[in-house]
């Protein structure tokens, strides 16, 4: 009797291939982890990326100097201010896209979406001395590299960015 119980007690303590159970339970968690996280992670730089191209676009909206503006109005006033810089947009509407959009296409970027640009604040006749701000909304397309079926497919990353032109002295 006394050795049937050792056999058992040894066949109990007997711990071959339970690291092998281990990997095989363990293994695809660790996969699946690691795909989320370097999707993340790419979601993350994407926005970023996405962030800086709308600066970018901003800058060269407020690059769009209207030069006959400067010319004109180049007035200090009795404070000392300095007069307000037009930044050249379309007269009828207001609007900036198409220059935003020109950065975009000038330097490749074919999977970035200009939405809106406006300019608020640009000089008039009645507050010369005031600078616009340039405001770009941008849209970009995440495509997930691993975990898609999760995320139900693509993400939008949507940044803004903004810019006021500055003349160099």
């Amino acid at each position: 009797m006394s050795t049937r119980r050792e056999r058992l007690r040894a066949a109990l303590r007997d711990d071959q291939g339970s690291l092998s159970m281990a990997v095989v339970i363990w293994a695809p968690v660790v996969v699946v982890l690691m795909a989320f996280l370097v999707d993340v992670g790419l979601l993350i730089s994407d926005r970023t990326d996405a962030s800086d191209l709308a600066d970018q676009a901003a800058r060269k909206v407020a690059q769009n100097v209207d030069q006959g503006w400067l010319k004109t109005h180049n007035v200090r006033s009795l404070k000392g201010e300095n007069p307000g810089i037009m930044v050249d947009v379309d007269p009828t509407t207001g609007d900036c896209v198409p220059i935003a959009r020109q950065y975009l296409v000038d330097n490749g970027i074919q999977d970035a979406t200009i939405t809106a640009c406006r300019v608020d604040g640009n000089p008039t006749e009645q507050d010369l001395y005031v600078n616009p701000r340039i405001t770009v909304t941008l849209r970009m397309q995440y495509k997930p590299l691993f975990v898609g079926f999760a995320l139900k497919g693509d993400s939008t990353v949507t940044a803004t960015g903004t810019a006021t032109p500055v003349i160099p002295k």
